[in-house]
């Protein structure tokens, strides 16, 4: 027993012993690493960097240490292991500006609490930028919300010098003012996207109009339809090399732009209706609309974009198809051949396959001649029977016994429209005779697998005065209702903001459904003419808050318009967020009216 006891003792005064020695080893030991200095280091960090830059850094320590990285004005910051790091870099319109970015331990019981503060030195890319806008934006500070960021100011636009000395009269011969010695206008009236090189990226098309457009024929200026790369990074890019000629092509007013590949050659191609020749006088006996030849651009062999208009037989020896003013373009198959024919100016142009252009034999002109020009169409399968149907809206100014606002022709599972059938649409809000459907576009707004329609409409009088955006629900039978008084309730704009531009269906939150964008171009109802509504995946539509958006950029104190201009959605650099391209409009001085293209990079898809 006694035994017993001594070695028991023995046992415990050991493990006292030999607790007591780890216990003072590992002391030992805290203190040691207490008094080692705490050492990280940052590998490839950038201090002069461009404007959006895409970054990686690597950050390491003495210490066994995750990292994180902050700063307001950096975007998109990803990390798999907490020490590798991409972001994008801060963005500024400025010649150089300075951000700072802050990286900071995870602080654990092994690893202490701290931060190194340091600074990018960023730029504007200048190689990115076709213009560099003089002065520098007025109001640089306000070109940045919560969810878009101005960027690349210049990237493309114009210039004009030119000067015209004419009494014009618009928009109705009873509307004249005398002007000498003037300097010309510019709009970047059409803008669609496309992938003009094959390389997966979103690029821009961009067909800009020259305004006065009614004056005599012998002062009118041509104006370009302008092709702007996209670079995979946020950047868009003019590059002349794209074009067969060397150049960008020039029209007298190429107005809608289709875009879609009519040559099957993997690349897409771009229409525009061409609305003529116009000239207006108080003297209506004088007033005249000329036909002129509709743009086609088709890549070629080499992957350059080739003048082609004369592919498309306008039946008017080259001249222009008869029909002297196409407001429409729009596309589709309508006779399921797997190619792409194009319905502007209510005649149907049929492809063969290789960007070939002929007139649909059973109705010819008869549409133009019975309805004239219309305002606004499309190409769309309402009936799901796998062929698009022909739809139109017709001009306001018809006469009064021809009360019709717009049709539907429907097909009957066959590409023999003799026997399709016509439907009337929906009226518009501005009574009849008395809307402007300035244009549409289609898909699946409630997603029950049929197609819908969303159409802009203006008035005739005050002329272009309120922006209303029409919802018509298609029943898959070619039937469309209009919902809007239930399902687009508010409209801020539809009473005095100004109604012309285009619409565009895309998925602003990532959430499978189609939103709507309103592009239009005001100047006095302190709106955005960057108009987002948000579905609720069933066709409901409610509009974002104007503080959405940042100003527009502003040569100086004394524009008084804060309030963006008219733009187009894309996606510039895969991140999943839509972007935005919109216009300066105008950097006007007493040389030259200057209109610069530039980008508002989401840096915020929620």
């Amino acid at each position: 027993m006694l035994n017993f006891f001594l070695n028991k003792s023995f046992l415990l005064l050991f493990s006292i012993i030999f607790i007591s020695s780890c216990s003072s080893e590992k002391s030992s030991q805290n203190l040691i690493n207490e008094q080692q200095t705490f050492v990280f280091s940052v590998s490839n960090f950038k201090e002069s960097v461009k404007s959006y830059e895409q970054l990686n850094i690597s950050i390491s320590a003495n210490y066994e240490c995750n990292f994180n990285i902050t700063g307001t004005d950096i975007y998109w910051v990803t990390s798999s292991d907490k020490k590798n790091f991409s972001y994008r870099a801060p963005i500024t319109v400025l010649d150089e500006e300075e951000f700072f970015i802050d990286i900071s331990t995870v602080e654990t019981i092994d690893c202490p609490n701290r931060t190194q503060r340091k600074i990018h030195k960023v730029s504007r890319d200048i190689n990115a930028l076709q213009f560099l806008p003089s002065p520098t934006p007025f109001n640089y500070r306000e070109l940045k919300s919560d969810f878009f960021a101005s960027h690349n100011i210049g990237f493309g636009g114009i210039e004009i010098t030119d000067r015209f000395t004419s009494v014009i009269c618009y928009p109705t011969p009873a509307d004249c003012t005398s002007y000498e010695n003037e300097l010309f206008g510019q709009d970047a009236h059409n803008m669609a996207t496309g992938d003009f090189n094959n390389d997966g990226f979103e690029d821009i098309v961009v067909a800009w109009a020259i305004f006065p457009h009614t004056l005599e024929s012998e002062q009118k200026i041509n104006a370009p339809i302008n092709i702007y790369l996209n670079d995979g990074t946020g950047n868009l890019y003019h590059d002349p090399n794209i074009y067969f000629s060397g150049d960008a092509p020039k029209h007298p007013f190429a107005y809608r732009l289709a875009v879609a590949d009519f040559n099957n050659d993997g690349k897409d191609d771009i229409f525009a209706g061409s609305m003529g020749l116009q000239y207006r006088n108080e003297d209506y006996s004088k007033n005249y609309i000329s036909p002129y030849p509709d743009l086609l651009l088709l890549s070629n062999s080499s992957g350059k974009f080739e003048e082609s208009s004369r592919n498309i037989n306008d039946q008017n020896n080259g001249n222009g198809k008869q029909c002297n003013f196409s407001h429409d373009a729009s596309i589709g198959d309508f006779d399921n051949d797997n190619d792409i024919d194009i319905f502007a100016c209510n005649i149907l142009l049929v492809n063969d396959g290789t960007g070939n252009f002929s007139f649909e034999e059973y109705l010819g002109t008869s549409l133009q001649i019975n309805y004239g020009n219309p305002m606004s169409s499309l190409l769309v399968d309402l009936n799901n029977d796998s062929y698009d149907d022909l739809v139109f809206w017709n001009f306001d100014n018809r006469p009064e016994n021809f009360i019709e606002e717009g049709f539907a022709y429907l097909s009957n599972g066959t590409s023999d429209i003799s026997n399709w059938i016509q439907v009337e649409l929906p009226v518009g809000p501005f009574g009849r005779n008395h809307n402007k459907y300035n244009h549409a576009a289609y898909g699946d707004l409630n997603n029950d697998g049929n197609k819908d329609i969303v159409v802009s409409v203006t008035r005739d009088n005050p002329y272009y005065e309120g922006a209303y955006i029409q919802v018509l629900l298609g029943d898959g039978h070619g039937n469309l209702t209009d919902v809007t008084s239930t399902n687009f309730v508010e409209q801020p704009r539809d009473k005095n903001h100004h109604g012309e531009g285009n619409i565009y269906l895309r998925d602003f939150e990532g959430d499978g459904d189609l939103d709507i964008f309103h592009s239009t171009r005001d100047f006095s109802s302190n709106l955005h003419g960057a108009h987002i509504a948000l579905n609720d995946g069933s066709a409901f539509f409610v509009s974002v808050p104007e503080n959405i958006f940042p100003q527009k950029p502003k040569a100086n104190m004394y524009d008084n318009n804060d309030y963006l201009f008219k733009g187009m959605p894309i996606n510039l650099d895969n991140s999943g967020c839509l972007d935005l391209i919109s216009t300066s409009d105008s950097w006007m001085d007493e040389t030259a009216t200057k209109n610069y293209l530039y980008s508002l990079v989401n840096i915020k898809c929620d």
